[in-house]
């Protein structure tokens, strides 16, 4: 941030809505309808309709603002056992309030927030909100991690009491007349709060933002590294000896982009991986889609899928890149919970397994930069490299760029800088030398390439299979004299159909889309397969 926009916010006191917030009670109102949705309200507000009729949508909470919630070990005096079913309905409540709090400062006013807060509660939580409105701003803001400590559960179940350690905000606050965005950051601080039980739900009684207190929360803890791919000053290693990945982007033949995990078939998967195997090849790429496994709240029939990619790929000494978050496209702070819940549910549970190659955060996050703040693109990449390495302490992480001139943005943060190009070979080779200028330091990843053997109607003009050998034998003459770059060709198999939604409805678009392969439709090899072995 600039000192410029240093000395305009001067004035705004972003932690001030929290930094002394004392509620009491006389009495509790009736529970009423739910949150409003996130996704309707968004439309509604951003389509120029009147913010009244956005908040009068009836709908429930967005079911995807998730964030992280972690019982520490109670007070011993606690007054009684609480209840696992209490737990529960208490931090249902008590993020719900959360979320409704933090849509209305979205609003720019308070919305539904009665229905979370006690009648003495809702003067001071509601004119935390109109403050920041009254300065000329809007702030947009979620919670992401809650560590509550239990100190008091009444003898009655009706009161209780607890610390809610570490609580971490991201935010962001726009000027209201411009749209500006002046300020981004997050926050950690603990907050001492009351809740009331009243008609079966409970409300926020009494909540004061305190500093953060020192304190250690549990994380994962690294394990023996070696047996896992690993960065040295030359590229890979595995076990302390060189390890060159050289693989394919991987999807079934009659199953790609989300059919892959809607048609799972983990025969077809074991045969496709002996075949790669058996063409010398030591790596493949697969595709976490972020709507096919659940939008964070991940099915365990999808990670049980994923795990047996994994097992299938070990036992035919393949490593694996998996990509995740492909196609997500919402770079809100109100979306970011639903994808750090994803990301967790999905490292945590495979942060030990020997066929991982690397996780690749993002599939082509350069391609938002059109329809989306670069900024905002760049700051939840930020986000998710680093609770990435929290969740996973082990494996390496890489981010997929569509373009190498966009590449070395995050290169700081990555453990290798990986990138596309299906461009001219001499856009190539110009590519990868500014790149290597820009990182030199960095090992690079050439993680999709490949040339289309489609010469029809719709493209007359096409490349043959020759042509496609000849193209890739170029490509890896290009990697090699810059310093043997790795490298994982588009795509396993021709495909008989692909997704419109994907590249595009035209024949012209999906017609050569479909003839990537190094295999045939049929799983005939073409001539290409000879150029590719490491």
């Amino acid at each position: 941030m600039s000192s410029s926009d240093s000395d305009k916010q001067a004035n705004v006191v972003i932690h001030k809505p929290y930094s002394r917030l004392l509620i009491g009670s006389s009495g509790l109102v009736a529970v009423a309808l739910l949150v409003a949705a996130i996704g309707q309200f968004w439309v509604y507000v951003n389509s120029g309709a009147r913010r009244e009729e956005a908040l009068n949508l009836t709908t429930v909470m967005l079911e995807t603002h998730t964030p992280r919630v972690v019982w520490l070990p109670d007070d011993p005096e606690t007054g009684r056992p609480m209840e696992d079913f209490t737990r529960e309905q208490l931090v249902g409540d008590y993020v719900r309030a959360w979320y409704q709090w933090q849509l209305s400062y979205l609003a720019g006013k308070p919305v539904g927030m009665k229905e979370y807060f006690t009648t003495d509660a809702l003067p001071k939580a509601t004119s935390a909100v109109t403050e920041i409105t009254q300065q000329g701003h809007r702030l947009h803001q979620t919670d992401v991690e809650h560590n509550l400590q239990l100190h008091f559960y009444s003898a009655d179940g009706q009161i209780v009491s607890f610390t809610d350690h570490h609580l971490l905000i991201k935010q962001r606050l726009f000027r209201t007349d411009t749209q500006e965005k002046i300020y981004t950051d997050q926050s950690v601080a603990d907050y001492q709060v009351v809740m009331l039980l009243d008609d079966g739900f409970w409300r926020i009684k009494h909540i004061v933002r305190q500093p953060a207190a020192s304190m250690r929360i549990p994380k994962p803890t690294p394990t023996d590294q070696a047996s896992f791919v690993q960065m040295a000053k030359n590229g890979f290693v595995v076990n302390g000896k060189p390890f060159f990945p050289a693989g394919v982007n991987y999807y079934p033949q009659r199953s790609p982009w989300s059919l892959f995990w809607k048609q799972f078939d983990a025969n077809v998967i074991n045969a496709d991986f002996q075949r790669i195997r058996e063409l010398k090849l030591n790596t493949v790429r697969v595709f976490v889609n972020f709507h096919d496994f659940g939008k964070g709240q991940v099915p365990p029939e999808r990670l049980n899928q994923l795990e047996s990619v994994l097992d299938l790929a070990n036992q035919h000494g393949l490593t694996v890149l998996v990509t995740l978050f492909d196609f997500v496209g919402d770079y809100r702070l109100l979306n970011l919970t639903a994808t750090d819940r994803q990301l967790e549910q999905i490292l945590t549970r495979f942060n030990k397994h020997p066929a991982l190659l690397a996780w690749d955060v993002k599939n082509e996050p350069d391609l938002d930069f059109k329809h989306h703040d670069p900024d905002d693109v760049r700051e939840w990449l930020d986000w998710i490299v680093t609770r990435a390495r929290q969740f996973d302490p082990n494996h390496l992480i890489t981010i997929g760029w569509a373009y190498p001139e966009n590449a070395h943005l995050m290169a700081k943060q990555v453990d290798f800088v990986s990138f596309h190009s299906y461009r001219s070979l001499e856009e190539l080779a110009t590519g990868i030398t500014d790149l290597q200028q820009k990182v030199p330091q960095k090992t690079l990843l050439l993680e999709e390439f490949g040339q289309p053997t489609y010469r029809g109607v719709w493209a007359p003009f096409g490349k043959s299979e020759d042509d496609q050998k000849q193209y890739v034998g170029q490509v890896r003459d290009i990697l090699k004299q810059h310093k043997n770059i790795p490298y994982l060709v588009w795509t396993l198999y021709d495909f008989t159909d692909v997704p419109a939604d994907v590249v595009g409805s035209k024949p012209w678009q999906r017609e050569p889309q479909k003839h990537f392969g190094i295999l045939r439709a049929d799983g005939q090899p073409k001539p290409v397969t000879d150029v590719l072995k490491p």
